[in-house]
């Protein structure tokens, strides 16, 4: 909705207040406004900054992050965790094991341009009467979408992301996909957020932070 009024003023010429508005797809701002690609917001031009692929992490009790994870790493648990994690069969192992019936894992990182992906492993308990993945994904709309893949046992990564079926009530700034999977016992899985290759400013702005919500759950 903010989006959306934010292209009505535009075609009415208001004149529309630096920091008021989040970046539509692809950077997309009001004329007279640029996208501070750091926080996603319409500001002028002169306070536009670049990307920067640190994640806020450590968060105290009043909400503000104590700590920026750099490239190459991502937010778990609190803690900036180390990851060489550009393949299915070589993602960063999920710890502790996931039960049948699991807690939500919150992992957040970033893309950068030269980043092919990040992939999450993980293997699904031997004793479940019935179980599924269940996986959000959600990221600002100001830069390239996030795609979310599935790789099972070893086989080659397919693209599994689905409409989200329930709101989370986000921000007008940001967009989700989501996937659940019904899967087998004892099954191994590697999960991968990855570059869509669409909507990317021509090539300007290839990139993209991300929040993960993982968990295994009945069907």
């Amino acid at each position: 909705m903010r989006r959306l009024l934010l292209l009505v003023l535009g075609a009415c010429s208001a004149e529309i207040a630096p920091n008021t508005y989040f970046c539509g797809p692809e950077q997309l701002c009001p004329d007279g406004l640029a996208c501070d690609a750091v926080e996603d917001l319409c500001v002028s031009p002169s306070q536009a900054r670049a990307f920067d692929c640190q994640i806020p992490c450590k968060f105290d009790d009043s909400g503000e992050p104590q700590e920026l994870c750099p490239d190459e790493f991502v937010c778990k648990q609190n803690r900036c965790v180390a990851i060489a994690d550009n393949e299915p069969t070589a993602g960063f192992l999920l710890e502790p094991a996931f039960e049948c019936v699991s807690d939500v894992r919150e992992i957040s990182s970033c893309l950068s341009p030269n980043d092919p992906g990040d992939w999450f492993m993980f293997e699904v308990p031997g004793n479940c009467t019935a179980v599924q993945i269940e996986a959000r994904v959600s990221f600002p709309v100001a830069n390239e979408p996030v795609l979310l893949q599935l790789s099972t046992n070893g086989d080659p990564p397919t693209t599994v992301e689905t409409d989200c079926k329930v709101s989370t009530g986000e921000d007008g700034g940001r967009a989700s996909r989501c996937f659940e999977m019904t899967v087998a016992n004892g099954s191994r899985h590697s999960i991968g957020l990855v570059h869509s290759g669409v909507d990317d400013c021509g090539g300007d702005c290839p990139f993209n932070r991300y929040q993960l919500n993982l968990q295994l759950s009945t069907p």
